[in-house]
């Protein structure tokens, strides 16, 4: 899918898993730099605008020298006690390594189970799984994409070839996880505006004052400015 707004992204992707019966939802990229975290949260916010309780959950590893915290359980008590409020009928909670929960979300078959005891409390899970060829991820993810009913896949158009294309979604159903939904981010693709400036640019020796004119009407047109 492709839209016009982060916000219409969201939405939309939310409408064709959450939206649609889906309770838990993995989200991750094509590359790192995909916008897969970005979405996670967008798609977490758009469900509680929506209002549903949703739960984002992130994993994170520990850096040199960290002090090793508290271990968070699986229950769904400690996780109540333990993720922080984000918004009105919006948490998040950032799973450390090292945790029981940490290992629990490398567990496909254990975390499913306990997904289904989480949504006694929230309406829907929304994990923000690392994108593929993350280095050091806190987390496999298909393994947990996997345990979710729903999985989206960010990528940035014509940055990844197919054959690329083809080892991600591999990657990504070697352990049971379906894509459900496919999001474009096109924010490394030039605008329309651009587009047009740069073939009006063609003129600059001739027309100088045209080119100058109709490259400040181009310019402040919002809709040819937008990226999808």
């Amino acid at each position: 899918m492709i839209s016009k707004s982060r916000d219409l992204a969201a939405q939309r992707a939310y409408s064709a898993t959450l939206g649609r019966g889906a309770r838990s939802l993995a989200v991750t990229g094509s590359q790192p730099d995909a916008g897969s975290c970005g979405l996670a949260e967008d798609i977490a916010a758009a469900g509680a605008a929506f209002g549903k309780r949703v739960l984002l959950v992130r994993a994170r590893l520990r850096h040199s020298g960290e002090p090793m915290g508290e271990d968070i359980a699986t229950s769904t008590e400690a996780i109540w006690k333990t993720c922080r409020t984000a918004g009105n009928m919006l948490w998040t909670i950032d799973v450390p390594a090292g945790t029981e929960l940490h290992a629990l979300l490398n567990d496909g078959q254990r975390l499913a189970l306990a997904v289904a005891d989480w949504l006694e409390r929230f309406d829907a899970v929304v994990f923000d799984c690392p994108p593929f060829e993350t280095a050091q991820p806190a987390i496999y993810t298909p393994l947990t994409a996997s345990a979710a009913e729903a999985v989206v896949l960010v990528t940035l158009p014509g940055t990844v070839p197919r054959a690329g294309m083809e080892e991600v979604l591999k990657w990504l159903t070697e352990s049971g996880a379906v894509v459900s939904a496919l999001v474009l981010n096109d924010r490394l693709n030039p605008t329309l505006a651009q587009e047009m400036i740069r073939e009006v640019r063609r003129f600059q020796r001739f027309l100088p004052h045209l080119v100058a004119w109709m490259t400040r009407k181009v310019e402040g047109w919002p809709a040819l400015n937008m990226h999808h």
